[in-house]
């Protein structure tokens, strides 16, 4: 027979099982590989999580800016390229947006991305 000690042990390391599987599922890095595509990217993650932008050489950057430059491609301060990675953590629920502030990456190549950090993502 069980005991009420064995039983409460044994549901203590059912929900410490659980409890570490969710950490493993939330908490990964997203990857996203910044070249121009002609489609924007679009990411839901979980506070915490991590974007990665990788890219080969210096011919991109990422420039965070506001939902308006999102849509016309303005507010970008760094035209220059710079070499890859870039990884933005979302610390807190929201809308980031991230275009290339090089040429016209963003305008003509749509080289932007659209995160969504939300704990339920």
């Amino acid at each position: 027979t069980f005991t009420y000690h064995q039983i409460n042990m044994q549901a203590v390391a059912i929900l410490a099982a659980f409890a570490a599987s969710l950490a493993v599922a939330h908490g990964h890095d997203h990857n996203i590989e910044w070249t121009i595509t002609g489609e924007a990217f679009e990411e839901c993650i979980a506070p915490g999580e991590k974007i990665v932008f990788n890219w080969e050489g210096d011919a991109h950057n990422v420039e965070k800016v506001n939902a308006a430059g999102y849509e016309g491609c303005s507010g970008i301060k760094n035209t220059d390229g710079v070499e890859g990675p870039f990884t933005f953590t979302a610390r807190r629920a929201g809308t980031y947006y991230f275009v290339c502030g090089v040429g016209g990456h963003c305008k003509f190549g749509k080289q932007k991305a659209k995160i969504t950090v939300d704990p339920t993502c």
